[in-house]
């Protein structure tokens, strides 16, 4: 029986599956491998931001909070993963830096974006996790 070729989105998830498994065994210079090994393979496509978004949970991993946010700022705003990357970054705020106020901004700035009843949702939820009016 013929084969079906294998989507970009299956590829890049092959890539981000195998970094996580090296990941969770704590091999992250391995892990950091497959990444770099992603993000050359797939510069340019609509799946880079997916592999954007591993390498900065990589970054966190290794305690790098900084380079984190870098490549989440990277994204740009007109990426379909802009989203995600947002709600990354508000994350690695509040998680790492304890910043509130920015945490808050992260998701002031998708409203701002995308003013529908989804983030007007997510910047709720986001003042509920931190306690603000």
């Amino acid at each position: 029986p013929k084969q079906a070729p294998v989507s970009l989105s299956e590829r890049v998830t092959v890539y981000l599956l195998m970094a996580e498994a090296h990941s969770k065994l704590n091999q992250l210079p391995e892990a950091a491998k497959v990444i770099q090994d992603a993000l050359n393979q797939f510069r340019g496509t609509a799946e880079e931001v997916r592999v954007t978004v591993a390498n900065s949970d990589l970054a966190l991993q290794r305690g790098d909070v900084d380079m984190a946010l870098g490549m989440m700022r990277a994204v740009p705003k007109d990426s379909p993963h802009f989203l995600k990357a947002k709600m990354q970054m508000a994350d690695i705020y509040l998680k790492s830096r304890n910043d509130k106020v920015m945490y808050a901004k992260c998701y002031l700035e998708l409203v701002e974006k995308y003013p529908d009843a989804q983030t007007y949702m997510m910047l709720g939820d986001a003042f509920m996790q931190i306690q603000e009016p």
